[in-house]
């Protein structure tokens, strides 16, 4: 699969003069697409998503879980399963893999709910359950936590009177990738993750969700940030582009404003020919943005380090760090998407 099909797409163009400098820069903004954390091996295809979770009051705060019945650890346990698994499913389906957007999916739930150990799967379980289901890697989630906090504050000069009042859930959560061949897990990521809703702020009643809402939502958020774990997403970045004080930058800065980026260009690549080594020295960074863009992320580096070679300007010096660390991005988001 070829990089340029992946690649940079523009969101929005944001011109913005920065702060002590109105009308010397302006901000583009732009989607790039950042590697995964975890790269698996070229031959993994088939996801299969195991719950291994155990069902035990052990899994939740001690204060979090008086007067819990039986029931109502089964109600939230399906709460926090759904919520955790749509959020991961909502990431692997926009990624840029496509063999991942439709994984298989598995309870197998664990026993050892006494003292909650790591009971890792064994070499020859995953290798039963990879063979049985068409599978090339396991994904399991362990084991989670859960808690819920209450907190109140009081004004001093009335302390009978509530100030704020808020809510805050907390989780834990423990995921394991296997690989068939492995008779270890081949990766291991916890994450740990609180939110917070405010039911009274300075003294205002706010609407807030249940505690199954807050707990629901929390999930989805971890099941998302996993996701985003075990495949590359698109983010946000943003370059600064030189509008300076010349007239020629100006109109420049004009054309970019409303998306006339050729017209643009062909100013810059003029005064990269002028005399004057700082204004050659914005006229290469303005260009090689107009390459980054294009996604054509040689040539831009290529402008930067003519740029540079001009004059050692902070702004220029620090692009050249992003975009050396988007080069090496590249490498590993083609590696992954293939």
């Amino acid at each position: 699969m070829s990089l340029r099909n992946w690649k940079a797409v523009f969101v929005l163009f944001i011109v913005i003069g920065l702060h002590g400098c109105a009308g010397i820069y302006s901000v583009v903004e732009f989607e790039v697409l950042e590697p995964a954390t975890v790269n698996f091996p070229g031959h993994v295809s088939q996801l299969l998503i195991i719950n291994r979770a155990p069902i035990s009051l052990s899994v939740i705060a001690e204060k979090s879980r008086q007067d819990m019945e039986r029931e109502h650890l089964v109600m939230l346990d399906t709460t926090i399963s759904n919520s955790t698994f749509r959020g991961l499913l909502k990431v692997l389906q926009q990624s840029p893999i496509d063999r991942f957007h439709t994984p298989m999916w598995l309870s197998e739930r664990r026993t050892d709910t006494t003292s909650l150990n790591d009971l890792v799967l064994t070499k020859r379980e995953v290798a039963t359950m990879c063979e049985h289901y068409g599978a090339d890697a396991v994904i399991s989630l362990e084991l989670y936590t859960v808690g819920l906090d209450e907190h109140q504050e009081h004004y001093s000069d009335a302390p009978d009177l509530i100030r704020t009042h808020y809510f805050q859930v907390f989780n834990k959560l423990q995921w394991n990738i296997y690989l068939p061949e492995s008779p270890r897990s081949f990766d291991t990521y916890i994450t740990e993750d609180t939110l917070y809703f405010s039911y009274i702020e300075d003294g205002q009643l706010q609407p807030v969700p249940s505690g199954f809402g807050m707990i629901r939502e929390l999930f989805y958020e971890s099941g998302m940030k996993y996701g985003r774990y075990l495949v590359p997403i698109w983010t946000q970045a943003s370059r600064i582009l030189y509008t300076g004080k010349g007239d020629s930058l100006k109109l420049a800065s004009k054309h970019t404003a409303q998306g006339e980026w050729e017209q643009a260009y062909d100013i810059w690549k003029d005064l990269a020919e002028s005399g004057d080594s700082t204004v050659a020295s914005k006229a290469f960074n303005n260009m090689a943005i107009f390459y980054e863009l294009e996604d054509n992320l040689d040539s831009a580096s290529l402008l930067l380090d003519r740029a540079l070679e001009l004059d050692t300007l902070e702004v220029v010096r620090l692009y050249r760090e992003e975009l050396d660390t988007r080069i090496l991005n590249r490498i590993e988001v083609v590696q992954q998407v293939r």
